[in-house]
């Protein structure tokens, strides 16, 4: 995830360039007034536009999620386990805006979020993150944990908190986001 106060950034071929090129120029100013931040697409997060097929745009492929509980047993879970929508919600341990969310999946019952849902909380793998730490941070929650690497190349998941609806019926992801709260969710999984 890219914060606002990041000033430095490495394109794709590896050289750092400035967000802010210029000190005086305000970051969040309107669109076309300024090269900030604000006006890279690559550094403004939210809903990302997700492909329907119908325009010819190709919809990405819905996968199957595997890879190990925080106690290190073997986990799968597969999307037709699910009767009505998936809420893929990918966070880590070392996040201060995680904490938000891993509170939430202790507080909340996921089916007051919505009569048919499932949530599944995803981390890195146990060769990215301490399994303890991630024990520690679901202890209490009231949705699966899964360790996963695969997962996050799966749904192609660059940061965290991020979140994914998934619509088992139809397979399709029907909306993504980066989370800031877990007002997020709500409004993700009642869109």
């Amino acid at each position: 995830m890219v914060w606002p106060w990041q000033r430095r950034r490495s394109d794709r071929r590896g050289r750092s360039r400035d967000l802010v090129e210029d000190p005086s120029v305000d970051p969040v100013a309107p669109a076309g007034r300024s090269s900030g931040p604000m006006s890279d697409p690559a550094f403004v997060a939210g809903l990302r536009p997700i492909p329907s097929g119908s325009n010819g745009g190709q919809a990405r492929r819905v996968e199957d999620i595997s890879g190990t509980d925080p106690a290190g047993r073997p986990i799968s879970f597969g999307i037709d386990e699910v009767s009505g929508h998936l809420l893929l919600v990918f966070l880590h341990v070392h996040c201060d805006g995680c904490d938000d969310f891993w509170r939430g999946l202790r507080e909340v019952d996921p089916s007051r979020l919505a009569p048919s849902i499932t949530v599944i909380a995803i981390t890195k793998g146990s060769g990215s993150v301490d399994a303890r730490e991630v024990r520690r941070s679901a202890t209490g929650s009231r949705s699966r944990t899964v360790m996963s690497d695969q997962a996050w190349i799966d749904y192609q998941v660059t940061g965290y908190p991020f979140l994914i609806l998934i619509d088992r019926p139809t397979r399709s992801i029907v909306a993504e986001t980066v989370g800031f709260g877990w007002s997020d969710v709500i409004s993700i999984v009642q869109s």
